[in-house]
């Protein structure tokens, strides 16, 4: 098996890890006993546990942040639609290799011991942020407006994740959310 492991398997297996376990299972040893190889496996792909760390950091950017922002931009969409869009496919998303769900607090509870991983949260952050307030400016909302409720539905967003799978959670109503969350103050 070890010939046909690739970086993304590792990485995948590091993600699992990640989520069933926390970061601090995220170890060489414990990621060869998943996959049943050696350590000389593990070290053909990457230099050491810092780089498999940096790569998931990455792999987790580009799937929750970038490939998310790439789905949702469209100039056929209106502010108001984009925003529906981009809550139904982060609350429908299935499962992955990275975890599922979970992968999005164990990130942010990973971040808190890891500079590196910190770092890339932020910045994943900072991207969802601009993302949302210049939709949210595009609706007609002032910048400081837009800006502040761009972070109210970056939280949302986050947290409705982690929730999706709560049997008690009632059906959303997505559209009324949005609708309240782009009438203007004034209004």
């Amino acid at each position: 098996m070890a010939n046909t492991l690739t970086r993304t398997d590792w990485i995948k297996a590091g993600f699992r890890l990640l989520g069933q376990s926390g970061p601090k299972a995220v170890r060489v040893d414990v990621l060869c006993r998943e996959l049943g190889v050696t350590k000389g496996s593990f070290y053909w792909h990457f230099t050491d546990l810092a780089a498999l760390r940096a790569a998931m950091a990455a792999q987790w950017r580009r799937d929750a942040t970038g490939d998310v922002i790439a789905a949702m931009t469209s100039s056929e969409l209106t502010p108001r639609d984009l925003l529906i869009r981009l809550f139904e496919h982060v609350l429908s998303r299935p499962e992955r290799d990275q975890g599922g769900s979970v992968t999005e607090a164990a990130m942010r509870q990973w971040a808190g011991g890891d500079t590196a991983v910190e770092a890339g949260v932020r910045t994943a952050d900072a991207e969802r942020l601009a993302f949302l307030t210049l939709h949210l400016r595009g609706a007609g909302l002032s910048g400081p407006e837009a800006r502040s409720r761009a972070a109210f539905l970056s939280a949302t967003l986050i947290g409705l994740e982690q929730l999706a799978g709560e049997p008690a959670l009632p059906r959303l109503d997505v559209a009324g959310f949005i609708d309240a969350m782009l009438t203007s103050a004034r209004d």
